[in-house]
């Protein structure tokens, strides 16, 4: 079990990078392939962190009604980010290179929007959920208060983002930034075991 947690740290790293890299990509380009790629490696670092979330807790001995409850939190997050992105890849931005008039709230990137609620809702939300489920079911304390941390700035930026847009923000900490530090803890913790 100790081989596969350090494989899904790793995976969790390269994907946190891979994450970071594609979004700075377009915030340089400006470029519709970059935004695609961006898009896929925001459902694609679900997945890893559906997975890299589940192996962890499991190595750390979580209890099995919070493992369950991980579980479904996980899954929202994968599931209504890929409604989002998808629908954003596959319908709306084709139907503007057509020359549809598509209304600003059903496109993804501006706020308010109906995708950009999904993805708030996916990333904060159930994200946050994800996080708690994790710092109530495991007994390690550092990743225990690095999951509440976590947790709390997704469900700030969550909460914030129907006051004012900017403070979403603190959500990108909680699950960006927070589960790439979780992946590499892991990895030290694991390394330092042999």
């Amino acid at each position: 079990m100790k081989q596969s947690c350090q494989k899904a740290a790793a995976a969790g790293i390269i994907c946190e990078v891979l994450y970071f890299l594609s979004v700075t990509i377009f915030l340089v380009t400006h470029n519709d392939i970059a935004l695609t790629v961006w898009e896929l490696m925001t459902v694609a670092g679900a997945a890893v962190m559906l997975v890299g979330l589940l192996v962890i807790a499991e190595e750390y001995g979580i209890d099995p009604m919070h493992r369950r409850l991980l579980t479904v939190s996980l899954s929202g997050t994968v599931i209504i980010t890929s409604i989002a992105h998808f629908t954003s890849i596959g319908v709306v931005r084709p139907l503007a290179a057509q020359g549809e008039a598509i209304p600003e709230y059903f496109k993804i990137g501006t706020f308010p929007s109906i995708e950009m609620t999904l993805d708030y809702t996916a990333w904060g939300f159930f994200m946050g959920a994800a996080f708690f489920m994790l710092f109530l079911g495991i007994k390690d304390k550092p990743l225990r208060i690095l999951s509440a941390v976590c947790g709390v700035l997704c469900f700030m930026g969550f909460a914030g983002s129907f006051f004012n847009e900017n403070l979403w923000y603190a959500a990108i900490f909680g699950y960006g930034f927070g589960f790439l530090i979780m992946c590499i803890l892991v990895l030290k913790k694991l390394r330092g075991k042999k």
